[in-house]
């Protein structure tokens, strides 16, 4: 009776990592040595936010939001573009 529920678990742990995210997202760098991952639910790695709209877990892509950055850039929009602040770590 575990080993089915054990399989299920299992399988939700699996589908829930990170993904790496297909084609331009904003403030993101598109680069091979290190690709950006989002990730509804927690990684290894991530740090949790909203970054380019999208609200969830987020690493890699030349991790944009360590460096100075505008509030449009975690909303994905261009409101917000007037509102700069320090990068977070």
């Amino acid at each position: 009776m575990k080993t089915p529920r054990m399989m299920i678990g299992a399988a939700a742990l699996l589908l829930s990592t990170c993904v790496a995210v297909p084609g331009p997202v904003p403030g993101i760098v598109n680069d091979p040595a290190d690709p950006y991952y989002y990730s509804p639910t927690s990684c290894v790695g991530c740090w949790y936010g909203q970054w380019g709209g999208r609200i969830g877990y987020h690493t890699g892509g030349g991790r944009p939001w360590e460096r100075p950055h505008s509030e449009a850039d975690h909303h994905g929009e261009d409101r917000g573009r007037d509102v700069m602040h320090e990068g977070h770590r």
